[in-house]
């Protein structure tokens, strides 16, 4: 993976990986949770469902984008 430069810090992409991993893993969890409960928040649910989307997005992202000038030295080759 790659360094990932977020205002004046950088992070190690497969360390920012592993936290969304662990966030995904934890909504997983409680939508899981929510769904045995008799009657479950609608608009609970709903929320987390819209926060898993988007953290697989960004684990997506994470996983497969590479630097544009990787992709540039891969793509000459």
């Amino acid at each position: 993976m790659t360094i990932l430069n977020i205002g004046n810090e950088a992070f190690n992409s497969a360390d920012v990986a592993e936290k969304v991993q662990s966030d995904i893993n934890f909504l997983l969890a409680r939508i899981a949770h929510l769904q045995q409960q008799t009657n479950p928040n609608p608009v609970v649910l709903h929320t987390y469902y819209e926060m898993l989307e988007s953290r697989k997005a960004v684990l997506n992202w994470l996983v497969h984008e590479q630097p544009s000038s990787q992709r540039v030295a891969q793509s000459g080759s």
